[in-house]
């Protein structure tokens, strides 16, 4: 028989997984994986909302070599972008008329 004193509210429960009082789970093991069970969903979710950018992270960095290479990789991801709507504007341009 097993008596394990409840973290929560301090009320003495004998082989229960849970406390009769108030719920908590008594086993450190349980809460455990209840705990990595969260953390695991949080970290799922937050990775769906906000990928990870590196040029930001870079453009944000201590250092500065590493602030400048980011900016510069930002510029030419922009520059290239323009290029390619204008280029997919003109297309769609020409076919239209």
């Amino acid at each position: 028989m097993r008596t394990v004193q409840c973290i929560a509210c301090g009320v003495y429960n004998k082989n229960r997984e849970a406390c009769k009082n108030c719920g908590t789970l008594l086993s450190y093991k349980k809460r455990q994986e209840q705990r990595a069970i969260t953390e695991r969903h949080q970290r799922i979710e937050t990775a769906k909302n906000k990928p990870p950018s590196y040029i930001e992270n870079l453009k944000n960095h201590k250092l500065l070599i590493f602030r400048v290479f980011g900016w510069i990789l930002y510029s030419g991801f922009t520059v290239v972008s323009a290029i390619g709507a204008f280029i997919a504007w003109l297309v769609f341009a020409i076919a239209a008329g």
